[in-house]
């Protein structure tokens, strides 16, 4: 018998898509702190796991106890950062001349190396530019974003407060003890995967930060704590993330000495950091991880950065592996689910 296409069924899961973007995009400036307050959860979660490895601690100190230790120190740490880049940011407004006067110089070097005179139409597009305003824009944003890191942090408190009793009321909204039963098993495979991502993804950053770091200090770049944090930063983002995050010094670098070689250097060692890392280290690391297509990557960064802008790409990983574990538990997605992974694997 000759099979027709649902195209009801399909009329109706395009307009529930579009739908929940249209939700997405107009509620990002709720929805985006909420996401991030379930990471920094799953978070203290995983340091609440590694605490109670040790003896004394998982049996003498309470949960609750556990959680506030936890969080305070991820509260530390983001203070730290957050007073770091915005005092590094300042400078820069402020400092901001004192590397545009190197601009002619670059401009000049390229012409005497490279015996061409085209290169000076670009002294006439810099002066247009404004460094310091652009410095300052950059500075205002992350300003801004205290905002949002204050509504995540009250997130995360009532997260906490609701995960004690969550069970129980899941248990009374699934009457039927096999669909609890299946149900929290999807939030535990979501949680444990996430989880799994977001330590072994915080590791190779951190250590690609680090070694940067070094390479700038060596170097001699300005703000080498800026940078290096930078690099950790957008080493979160797949694809894109490490090349971005290598250009931006390399970039300074030229403003900075108004000579090529610092910058080359820093190009030279930095780009080998991540050719190693990016290569080599993180899929030994992370292994299956994250089993999602590589094809399923980049569409879910350019899908997520055009709905939630430089945020999104920085979620669009962890975003797509709950996606994929849901597709996995509806009989009508489970085909989507199975080609979004990497090896066709989804149990």
């Amino acid at each position: 018998m000759q099979k027709y296409v649902d195209f009801k069924s399909l009329a109706g899961i395009f307009i529930v898509f579009m739908s929940v973007v249209y939700i997405l995009i107009i509620g990002k400036s709720l929805i985006m702190p909420f996401v991030f307050a379930l990471l920094l959860w799953l978070i203290v979660k995983q340091m609440r796991f590694f605490m109670n490895r040790i003896g004394f601690v998982k049996t003498m100190i309470p949960e609750w106890v556990k959680n506030v230790i936890s969080f305070l120190i991820i509260l530390v740490v983001l203070n730290f950062v957050v007073n770091i880049v915005i005092s590094n940011l300042r400078v820069l407004a402020f400092t901001y001349e004192a590397y545009l006067v190197n601009v002619d110089r670059l401009i000049n070097n390229v012409n005497e190396t490279l015996n061409i005179d085209f290169l000076a139409s670009a002294n006439v597009y810099l002066e247009d530019f404004d460094f310091g305003s652009a410095a300052f824009t950059l500075f205002n944003y992350s300003s801004g974003l205290l905002g949002t890191v204050f509504m995540m942090i009250v997130y995360t408190i009532f997260i906490f407060i609701e995960e004690s009793s969550f069970r129980k009321k899941l248990e009374k909204v699934f009457t039927d003890t096999r669909k609890f039963e299946e149900t929290y098993r999807i939030i535990e495979k979501v949680e444990l995967s996430v989880s799994r991502y977001l330590v072994l993804k915080t590791l190779i950053c951190l250590a690609t930060g680090v070694l940067s770091y070094l390479v700038l200090i060596a170097v001699g770049v300005d703000f080498p704590v800026f940078w290096a944090f930078l690099i950790f930063l957008l080493n979160y983002i797949p694809v894109l993330g490490s090349y971005v995050a290598t250009i931006l010094p390399v970039l300074f670098s030229f403003l900075q000495f108004g000579d090529f070689t610092p910058g080359l250097l820093v190009l030279l060692f930095v780009g080998a950091i991540q050719i190693i890392i990016g290569n080599f280290i993180d899929p030994r690391v992370m292994g299956n991880s994250v089993n999602l297509s590589p094809l399923v990557i980049i569409l879910s960064l350019a899908f997520w950065g055009a709905i939630w802008g430089i945020v999104g790409m920085f979620l669009s990983v962890p975003l797509m592996v709950i996606v994929v574990i849901a597709f996995s538990k509806m009989p009508r997605f489970r085909p989507f689910a199975i080609l979004m992974t990497g090896n066709g694997e989804i149990d």
